[in-house]
């Protein structure tokens, strides 16, 4: 396996503008007789000091990198490459949602609206939406390109303006746009009479519907106790199954989902495990009906354990977990925990990563060469079980 120096990365930071730039290793830079598809597939492991708020695969063995100082591209040796950006747009450190889209571009969330950029070959092609305002706090989460070509977002909305605290009607949301950010439709799910049931993240399913990941309450005042939420529609956003996961007195919640090759999912998240508040990561794997497969919990020995995105590998043969652990005492750090997709069984867990590496893991995604990269305060490349 090889094993790439990393090179430093430095900032120039001017009035209104935010540059980034990098000093490239000798030993990790492109040949220049090289293209980067004669990389792909490339054992390495390395750690880059990027920070990050998500990544995906985007075109011709690279990455699209949603960096707190704006969007980079990367080949698979973790080597920055030329943006079709000349000032990169920055992304906000809090963006929950960020997915590349077929034509190029990507979409990011924040706050309530969801923003498309340009292609590269389409500048001034982006749009933007909103949610409706309820005069009331509303929140968009995560959107999604569709196969179709439209998009669907997810996140909460309030059902009237009330007041803030338990008082606060609200329910979880699923809206499916067109092109140019045009509204199709708006569907509610949830309860009124609670404070708050959310989607957090959403993705399609083989037939053309969506699962949303979340967190639901019960029929109560108290927003502490809500369920591990999965939720699954149609195309035209009729409910066809809900997953409700957890007890009745404790905190449950789903913060990523993903597709499995078989037509079902994987949802990470979190789980109190005591009256004490004490969490531990769960990992939930469920049929393309919604039927439990296997359900697993990790951690939960400090304070909390937090699952916040997970990713199955190029051969499908470990699903990754990548969060936090938080200890009774001290900050946080970077935990990541691998599994059987198949079984169940836990094949890793990576909890000795150093606080240099950031408070917590805030995305993952499958590598060309087996492996992972992990998100965070700095970019973390592993082998298929979480090495580096």
């Amino acid at each position: 396996m090889t094993r790439l120096k990393r090179s430093k990365y430095k900032l120039f930071i001017f009035p209104f503008i935010i540059f980034a730039c990098s000093e490239q290793n000798s030993e990790a830079s492109l040949n220049e007789n090289k293209t980067i598809s004669d990389f792909c597939g490339i054992d390495s492991t390395f750690t880059l000091p990027l920070p990050a708020v998500d990544i995906a695969r985007y075109s011709d063995c690279r990455y699209i990198l949603a960096g707190i100082y704006g969007t980079e591209i990367l080949d698979e040796l973790g080597n920055i490459l030329p943006s079709w950006e000349e000032t990169r747009s920055r992304v906000v450190p809090s963006t929950r949602g960020f997915n590349p889209t077929s034509d190029g571009g990507y979409l990011t969330t924040y706050i309530d609206f969801v923003s498309k950029s340009s292609p590269p070959n389409n500048p001034g092609n982006g749009w933007t939406w909103s949610v409706p305002s309820f005069q009331a706090p509303h929140y968009v989460n995560d959107a999604i390109e569709t196969s179709d070509g439209n998009f669907i977002a997810v996140g909460w909305i309030s059902g009237d303006p009330g007041t803030a605290g338990h008082n606060q009607k609200g329910q979880a949301f699923i809206a499916k746009l067109s092109d140019g950010g045009i509204l199709q439709w708006i569907k509610r799910f949830g309860l009124l009479k609670t404070p708050k049931d959310t989607f957090w993240e959403v993705v399609e399913a083989d037939d053309g519907g969506f699962v949303a990941a979340g967190s639901k309450l019960e029929a109560r005042e108290f927003y502490f106790y809500d369920h591990f939420w999965l939720l699954k529609i149609d195309a035209d956003g009729n409910q066809l199954w809900s997953r409700e996961i957890g007890t009745n007195d404790r905190y449950d919640m789903a913060f990523d989902v993903i597709k499995l090759p078989d037509g079902g999912f994987a949802a990470t998240g979190m789980s109190t495990i005591n009256s004490s508040g004490v969490g531990a990561m769960r990992v939930v794997r469920v049929s393309a009906n919604g039927k439990v497969i296997w359900d697993k919990k990790a951690g939960g020995d400090g304070y909390q354990d937090m699952g916040h995105a997970l990713a199955l590998n190029q051969n499908e043969n470990v699903l990754m977990v990548a969060g936090m652990k938080q200890p009774n005492s001290g900050d946080s750090k970077v935990k990541l925990w691998g599994y059987n997709p198949d079984t169940g069984n836990r094949l890793f867990t990576i909890n000795n990563i150093g606080s240099e590496f950031g408070l917590t893991a805030n995305g993952v995604v499958a590598a060309y060469d087996n492996g992972f990269i992990v998100t965070g305060n700095t970019l973390i490349k592993t082998d298929s079980l979480g090495r580096f």
